[in-house]
């Protein structure tokens, strides 16, 4: 199956990440469930990719609360059938010294990470046909390499990737493959205002070819992780 074919969900898809794949994938001419927690960004997103994409649907979604996901996702498969791949992006980070982080920021840190990938991965096994499909969940390098400004988003991407693991063994049942992409520092709006060399770190565009890559494979093949991050990057550490 080729991308043009693919009905893809993604859910984070008005970040700067999110933006990247929707518009590269609607280029490709996939049919498109979007969601993000703006209705008003995600609505107009899907109105500049309509005629682009296959077809296009749209909604928003609260990743950390279970009936927000089960009902986009009952729309994502009411509008297109059969859901061929769910890219799962949404992650947060809030730096902050650990001792004076306080308990709802680091509940918050692993509710969008960690709940969120168990949540969409919950709705979208529970919709796939006998077809299968494929889930990719966005961690990052923090899984594998500390960071010192953030070590609970650290912890929580560490979970997210050992949550693929254990996923993948329960998701072949299903005909279903799982990735876990994790990208290095990328340009994006991740940062806000923070003092980061974004001219350094890998663009949109990166994590676009990851993506295809994936997504351009065979289904005899799974590609259990894709790692990668900017080598200017690499060298200016």
């Amino acid at each position: 199956m080729s991308i043009k074919d693919m009905n893809i969900v993604i859910t984070g898809a008005t970040g700067g990440m999110g933006a990247a794949l929707s518009e590269a994938l609607a280029d490709d001419g996939a049919g498109l469930a979007l969601a993000d927690v703006s209705a008003e960004a995600t609505a107009k997103l899907a109105d500049k990719l309509t005629g682009r994409a296959r077809s296009v649907v749209a909604g928003s979604i609260d990743i950390t609360d279970e009936d927000s996901v089960s009902a986009f996702f009952d729309r994502a498969k009411q509008s297109l059938g059969q859901l061929d791949v769910l890219l799962n992006l949404p992650g947060l980070s809030i730096a902050s010294p650990i001792s004076e982080m306080d308990v709802d920021a680091y509940d918050r840190i692993f509710d969008v990470n960690v709940k969120g990938a168990f949540l969409a991965a919950k709705h979208y096994l529970s919709r796939v046909d006998d077809a299968g499909g494929l889930i990719m969940n966005v961690a990052s390098m923090a899984s594998k390499r500390a960071n010192p400004n953030a070590p609970v988003y650290c912890a929580a991407k560490a979970a997210v990737a050992m949550f693929d693991e254990g996923l993948a063994l329960q998701a072949v049942k299903q005909n279903v493959r799982v990735t876990t992409l994790n990208p290095g520092a990328a340009n994006t709006a991740f940062w806000g205002d923070r003092p980061v060399p974004r001219e350094k770190f890998l663009q949109p565009g990166d994590i676009v070819d990851a993506v295809r890559f994936v997504l351009n494979m065979p289904p005899r093949i799974v590609v259990h992780e894709v790692a990668f991050e900017s080598f200017e990057f690499l060298k200016s550490k």
